[in-house]
């Protein structure tokens, strides 16, 4: 069973294969083959569904099955309703930088999830808190309109996981060793 939230687990029912369309990637990657960003992979189809899905990792595409978007596909469909990647570059271009922002996000909000789960309870709440924070920006314009500094938020959410890094909860007694034992 996953430790993170529902709304941090992609969905890929619900999204419009964004992940198939907006970041570059490339054979040596595990891809079948090189495609660039803000192009549909060849095994997109108009339905927006991956027609290799079931086969990906046998097809030569283990990166597919690797990756994980940890939700902000299928919020971003949501957000943009009926309107399509497909229907002018204008609005590939709002869909895509929009994606990208929520991709980072969401990254950071899983990585603050699975932290909450070994740390002590008063920096679990902390880390809630920010992924909170990180939650409450994707309703932003900033986030939707992918103006968000990302970097900053990645560098703030680093410096709090490294306080999680090696750490056993607080309230554990450490583990004591008998005399002689190694």
């Amino acid at each position: 069973m996953s430790t993170l939230p529902a709304a941090l687990r992609a969905d890929c029912s619900r999204c419009a294969g964004l992940c198939c369309v907006v970041p570059a990637f490339y054979a040596m990657q595990g891809f079948g083959f090189d495609k660039p960003a803000h192009t549909p992979c060849a095994h997109l189809t108009s339905a927006d569904r991956c027609a290799i899905h079931s086969e990906r990792a046998a097809r030569g595409f283990p990166g597919c099955v690797d990756f994980d978007c940890y939700g902000a596909g299928q919020r971003v469909t949501q957000l943009f309703g009926d309107t399509s990647w497909r229907d002018s570059r204008e609005t590939a271009a709002r869909i895509f930088s929009t994606y990208a922002c929520y991709l980072a996000l969401h990254r950071l909000m899983a990585a603050l999830a699975l932290a909450e789960v070994a740390a002590s309870p008063l920096l679990a709440e902390r880390l809630r808190a920010k992924r909170d924070h990180l939650d409450e920006l994707c309703r932003t314009e900033d986030a939707k309109s992918g103006r968000l500094d990302v970097a900053a938020l990645r560098a703030e959410t680093a410096s709090l996981l490294r306080e999680t890094a090696g750490r056993a909860p607080a309230d554990r007694a450490p583990i004591r060793r008998e005399a002689g034992a190694r």
